[in-house]
């Protein structure tokens, strides 16, 4: 499988642009049939102008969209959208409310069936965690009542990858919960900042990043210490 993870960035003011870009060339296709699935966000209709506008009007993806909260959304939608498509961009949101609606769906399923064909799979923040065996979500306070506390809490994914995936390290305060996550659990974790991304092939997982000064971090528990190794782009992780 290819599969290409994002830390975070704001794809409509083009600060991923150049990942973007990346995994379109991926499918090899000078006009390459995307699909974006907003399930995380409800389906919101602004994100979904907005990947149009990344991925169809500067890109040049024949895009569509696989609308999972719809009324009128149906098993054969997923097999006929997911399997048909080049590459599959999942965005960010409310990962547990994704990963329950996509089970309901056999949404997961259709995902392993096309990336073991060859389609690309990629995703930002949610989109990114979903394909790990497990993430540091924020899901929580999607459903916690306007100000009350909630907590970064560890969510089991898809398994796709080996390990757990943190986004958003540099913009969200997530280092030390992502510290007390791995020297609890011994999970080994990755972390990125926005505007970095980790693009796995083959058992290889190198570093991609758009923006300066982004960067991937390896956490790994040794002897009930966290010890933390900083990557740039180009450079491959330690697997």
């Amino acid at each position: 499988m290819k599969i290409v993870t994002i830390g975070g960035g704001e794809i409509s003011e083009l600060e991923t642009l150049d990942l973007d870009s990346f995994i379109c060339n991926q499918t090899g296709k000078s006009s390459p049939k995307a699909l974006f699935i907003p399930t995380a966000s409800g389906d919101a209709e602004g994100y979904c102008k907005t990947f149009h506008h990344v991925y169809g009007e500067r890109l040049g993806c024949k895009v569509d969209f696989l609308l999972a909260t719809r009324s009128d959304f149906t098993q054969q939608d997923v097999l006929q959208k997911i399997l048909y498509s080049d590459l599959v961009y999942v965005g960010g949101g409310n990962t547990q409310k994704m990963l329950a609606i996509w089970r309901d769906f056999g949404i997961d399923t259709a995902l392993r069936l096309a990336g073991a064909n060859g389609t690309i799979l990629s995703g930002l923040s949610a989109g990114a965690i979903c394909w790990y065996e497990a993430g540091l979500s924020d899901s929580d306070r999607f459903s916690a009542d306007s100000g009350s506390s909630w907590s970064l809490t560890r969510l089991e994914a898809l398994g796709f990858l080996p390990g757990a995936f943190c986004p958003h390290l540099d913009k969200e305060q997530r280092h030390a919960p992502l510290q007390e996550l791995v020297r609890s659990s011994g999970v080994r974790a990755i972390a990125c900042d926005n505007g970095a991304a980790i693009f796995w092939e083959g058992g290889v997982a190198q570093v991609l990043a758009s923006l300066p000064d982004a960067y991937a971090y390896v956490y790994r528990e040794h002897a009930g210490e966290v010890r933390i190794e900083r990557f740039t782009s180009g450079q491959n992780l330690p697997l």
